[in-house]
């Protein structure tokens, strides 16, 4: 709530997050990216309800697939609704995790978080969690320790055309039409 970016588990990675309205901490997390990219991040939603309020529509799928198939290590390329920041472009990378924890997280916070792997631009995630802790421990406000158990990151799939596309295959397995 007070701008902050700390290092959550997620149901795949840890990921480097800060409140979606927070211009100071998004900022921070691209700073300690070391990386100018504005799309390096996803969207993590309490709810199916949450992401109906982020998105203009959930595109080729619905609202009823999507919620049949969140929580899940799997993230939809939708078209962005007005909530969100418009220097995320035309679409909207989002997810509601797996995690019964974070989701509460996000619900007490009463808006989405953005988050990103934990590494430096170009480099491979960090899965270790003394070795986040020692290299980024000092730049972050807080790092939550928790057991992550995916050893792959989210599956992506587009969902902005006439069909969904697999963008990068991860922990799930995306239903097929």
């Amino acid at each position: 709530r007070r701008g902050g970016v700390v290092v959550l588990p997620t149901d795949t990675l840890y990921g480097l997050s800060a409140a979606a309205s927070s211009v100071g901490g998004i900022g921070h997390i691209r700073a300690i990216k070391r990386s100018a990219d504005e799309r390096l991040f996803i969207v993590l939603a309490a709810s199916v309800d949450m992401v109906a309020e982020q998105v203009r529509s959930f595109g080729c799928s619905s609202r009823e697939e999507l919620g049949r198939v969140w929580p899940a290590p799997v993230t939809a390329i939708l078209p962005l609704g007005k909530q969100l920041a418009e220097w995320m472009g035309e679409t909207v990378a989002v997810r509601v995790p797996a995690v019964p924890a974070l989701l509460d997280l996000i619900s007490e916070l009463g808006e989405p978080i953005v988050s990103t792997s934990v590494n430096r631009s170009g480099e491979p995630p960090r899965t270790s969690l003394d070795e986040i802790e020692a290299e980024f421990g000092p730049e972050v406000d807080m790092v939550v320790r928790g057991k992550i158990t995916a050893t792959l990151a989210s599956t992506i799939v587009d969902l902005t055309g006439d069909e969904p596309v697999v963008v990068r295959q991860g922990h799930f397995a995306w239903p097929t039409p």
